[in-house]
C-alpha cells in the first residue's frame, strides 16, 4: 500500500499461510487471547477512521487517530499514517462521498505490519529462517509464534532471487474474522520498487503479444526480429477451467433438492458449483507467459502487449471478471520483473495485408479469418498480432503462424 511515487513502479507477490485457530489456542492460549483483543480494538478504530474519511469528517479522523494512539501499539498504527508504505486507506480518496450516512459499518479485519529489519528488536514481526518461525509481537509482552513450512521458505527465497540485486521489503498481514473464526490467515507480502522501465526498441527486444479472447481464453505469441524477418518462437493458447463438470454437478444438486433431499444443503452447494472464479487460473496463466518470455528473451529486453477486450464486449459472459482481471495481474508482474508492458487493442476482422474485411470460416476446433481479396488467412486469435507488428514497424511473418486443420489445402503466404 502507501502512496505511489512518481516515476517509480511497485510490484508485489503474496505468500498466504493458514493456521487452525483451535490448535493455536491449545499451544499459545494467552497469545491468541491477546490477538483477539487487539483485533477487537483495531477493527473499531479502523472502521471509525474509514468512514470518517469517506464522509469527510475531519473531527472523526482526529478522534480515530487519538484512539489509535491510546489503544494500539506504535507499530500497528502505521496503517493510519499516509506517509507510511503500510497506509491502508489509499482507495478512499478515489471514492465518491456517499449521499446518505450508512449505519452498517464494514468489518475491518486485517492487521498488517512491516517486518522489523533488526532481528533483535522486538517490534512488529520477525521472520526467523533458522527456526522457520514468524514471531508476531502483540504488545503487553505477548508474542505469537507461527511455524512456516519449508516449501513456503523456498518460495520466499525464489521470489527474492527473481528481483536480485533489488531487495524486496516484507510485510506481514494478519486476517481474522470472528464470524469465521476457524482459521487465522497470515500473508507475507513482498514488495519491490524500481524505476519505470523505458520502452525498448522492438528490433532489439522480444515482442510478446497476448490476446485476451472473450470466448476462448488467452493466446500468446512470442517472436523476435533477426534483422531480416520476424521469427515466431511459439503460439500458446491457454483455456480457463472447464465449467461443464461444475454445471453438471449443480444440476444434480438442484434435482436432488427439488425431490426433497436436503433442499437447503443441496441448493447452497448448487449455487457454489455454478460460481466461476478463476483468479488462480489467471495468475498461473500470466506467470507462465512471463516465464516463457524470459526463456525466449535470453537476456534481451521484453516488449509485451496485452490486447484486452472492452468491458462491453464481454458483458454478461461467464469469463467477464476473469478476463478483465488479467490487466491487474499483468501490470503487477511487469512491475515485479521490470518489463515494459502496453495495453493496446488491435482489430481481428480486418486484413493486415490489404485492409479488407475478413470473413470467418469455422472448423471443428478453430475460428479462421480469411480475406477474399488477397487470400490471407489465419487463426482468429492471431490476426491482431499482425497488426501489432505493423504498429511496431516490423515486417510480417509467414502466414499462417501454425497449421490449421479442417481447411482445404492452402499454400502459406509471405
Amino acid at each position: 500500500m502507501g502512496r505511489k511515487k512518481e516515476g517509480v513502479v511497485e510490484g508485489f507477490r503474496v505468500l498466504t499461510l493458514t493456521y487452525r485457530l483451535s490448535e493455536l489456542q491449545r499451544e499459545q492460549p494467552e497469545a491468541v487471547e491477546q490477538l483477539v483483543e487487539l483485533f477487537r480494538r483495531y477493527r473499531a478504530v479502523a472502521a471509525m477512521h474509514y468512514w470518517s474519511l469517506r464522509l469527510g469528517l475531519q473531527e472523526g479522523v482526529e478522534q480515530s487517530l487519538e484512539r489509535a494512539r491510546e489503544e494500539l501499539p506504535s507499530y500497528w498504527r502505521k496503517v493510519f499514517d499516509s506517509k507510511s508504505p503500510l497506509y491502508a486507506f489509499n482507495e478512499i480518496e478515489k471514492m465518491k462521498r456517499p449521499r446518505k450516512h450508512v449505519l452498517k459499518l464494514p468489518l475491518i479485519e486485517a492487521l498488517q505490519l512491516k517486518r522489523s529489519p533488526n532481528e533483535k528488536q522486538k517490534l512488529g514481526a520477525v521472520l526467523d529462517v533458522e527456526t522457520s518461525t514468524i514471531m508476531i509481537y502483540l504488545g503487553n509482552r505477548q508474542r505469537l509464534d507461527l511455524s512456516i513450512p519449508e516449501r513456503a521458505l523456498r518460495w520466499l527465497r525464489e521470489k527474492e532471487l527473481e528481483v536480485a540485486p533489488l531487495k524486496p521489503s516484507k510485510t506481514v498481514r494478519i486476517q481474522w474474522r470472528p464470524e469465521k473464526a476457524q482459521a487465522l490467515k497470515v500473508q507475507i507480502v513482498l514488495r519491490v520498487e524500481r524505476p519505470q522501465p523505458p520502452r525498448p526498441d522492438p528490433r532489439e527486444a522480444l515482442p510478446c503479444f497476448v490476446d485476451i479472447n472473450s470466448s476462448y481464453g488467452i493466446a500468446a505469441i512470442f517472436a523476435s526480429f533477426d534483422g531480416q524477418r520476424v521469427k515466431v518462437y511459439e503460439t500458446l493458447k491457454l483455456r480457463p477451467p472447464n465449467r461443464g463438470r461444475r454445471l453438471r454437478e449443480a444440476a444434480r444438486r438442484q434435482r436432488a433438492a427439488a425431490h426433497g433431499s436436503k433442499p437447503n444443503v443441496n441448493y447452497a452447494l448448487a449455487r457454489l458449483s455454478m460460481r466461476f472464479d478463476a483468479k488462480g487460473w489467471v495468475k498461473q496463466a500470466a506467470a507462465e507467459i512471463f516465464r516463457k518470455a524470459f526463456a525466449y528473451a535470453k537476456g534481451r529486453s521484453i516488449l509485451m502487449n496485452f490486447d484486452i477486450p472492452d468491458s462491453e464486449a464481454v458483458k454478461n459472459s461467464h469469463l467477464q471478471r476473469t478476463l478483465l482481471s488479467v490487466r491487474r495481474v499483468a501490470e503487477n508482474l511487469a512491475n515485479w520483473y521490470g518489463v515494459y508492458v502496453e495495453f493496446r487493442c488491435f482489430p481481428s476482422r480486418r486484413c493486415p495485408l490489404c485492409g479488407g474485411e475478413l470473413k470467418e470460416l469455422k472448423t471443428t476446433r478453430t475460428r479462421v479469418e480469411k480475406c477474399e481479396k488477397c487470400e490471407f488467412y489465419d487463426d482468429h486469435d492471431y490476426v491482431p498480432f499482425y497488426h501489432y507488428l505493423k504498429a511496431l514497424g516490423l515486417p510480417l511473418p509467414q502466414w499462417p503462424l501454425r497449421g490449421i486443420r479442417g481447411l482445404p489445402d492452402q499454400s502459406p503466404g509471405a
